[in-house]
């Protein structure tokens, strides 16, 4: 236990240095981009890997914390610290809508439905000109500030996405050895099975989305005052599929799984651009060879060659 706890505070140690170690601005804004990649694929997981519920929403809830927060300082000047948690809020409970369908349909049914959400959502941006300023979208997002100290530098941003991603892994490993984790777990493997048991299914699945939705609006939110600019074009379905690639690769239904995949698919495309025009091209092959041969994930597979060698050893 000690080794465990030392290990994550050296990790961690590591991470509050990792801005110092690149001069080039360009990285720390990528670091920024894992860290809410990170967020948003945990939202999915509690969705996907604990319930068993399939959503390509994904984009949708991300796109509505980043409107709320940026039209909440943009329009009405709130500050950012209650633009953040009102904007996860927000899309926490289109959550709830989103999630009252699935108590009726599952599987690909369901993924249709999330799909359609999302078309929906995003065609709002786009026509909807006087709230969202359509495909022109919102400029001069203000940068959040903290006891008069300005974070405008993305070193500087760094810090807040990483206490944020903190915060969501340690809820939701809290989660799911809680009360709640079993029931979505067991919700999961059985609905059926899980209603004889006396679990409310109606109120967990709807209390799944709701947690997912709320996590991918502050991740949302944050990406707005990160960049400062934002559009519809940035929410399309194809987020959506990445951020769900990004869960399959790292491990879905485990703690760990959407940070190595996070990690890992936001720096891969940037590692083969050397490749230049073939480069996307071997980075889908990668992808799928992973996805065929580490049904598991990194994490599962990781999991899996561990186990393997301690019955050797035993």
């Amino acid at each position: 236990m000690k080794r465990k706890w030392l290990v994550y505070g050296i990790g961690f140690a590591l991470l509050l240095l990792l801005p110092q170690l690149f001069s080039a601005q360009y990285y720390k804004v990528l670091f920024n981009q894992i860290g809410i990649n990170i967020i948003m694929v945990i939202g999915l997981n509690i969705v996907l890997g604990y319930t068993g519920q399939v959503s390509l929403a994904t984009a949708a809830f991300f796109g509505i914390g980043a409107y709320v927060s940026a039209l909440l300082t943009t329009r009405l000047g709130v500050s950012f610290w209650v633009a953040l948690p009102l904007s996860g809020l927000v899309a926490a409970t289109f959550g709830v809508g989103l999630g009252i369908p699935s108590l009726r349909v599952k599987g690909h049914y369901l993924a249709m439905i999330t799909i359609g959400f999302g078309e929906i959502v995003r065609l709002i941006m786009i026509n909807y000109k006087t709230l969202t300023n359509g495909p022109n979208g919102i400029t001069n997002i203000p940068v959040p500030q903290l006891f008069g100290y300005t974070l405008d530098r993305p070193e500087r941003f760094y810090y807040l996405v990483l206490t944020v991603v903190a915060l969501v892994m340690i809820t939701t490993a809290r989660l799911e050895v809680s009360k709640i984790g079993r029931a979505l777990k067991a919700i999961r493997d059985s609905s059926t099975a899980a209603e004889c048991m006396g679990i409310n299914t109606t109120y967990y699945k709807v209390l799944a989305f709701t947690i997912s939705a709320f996590w991918m609006g502050i991740a949302g939110s944050l990406y707005a005052h990160l960049m400062c600019y934002i559009s519809p074009d940035l929410f399309v379905f194809s987020e959506s599929v990445k951020i769900l690639i990004m869960l399959f690769i790292g491990g879905i239904g485990t703690v760990w799984g959407p940070v190595v995949g996070s990690v890992l698919l936001t720096l891969l495309p940037e590692w083969l651009r050397f490749m230049q025009g073939y480069y996307m091209a071997i980075y889908g092959l990668g992808v799928l060879i992973m996805m065929i041969f580490m049904r598991g994930g990194i994490i599962g597979g990781l999991s899996y060659i561990r186990e393997r060698i301690l019955r050797r050893q035993r």
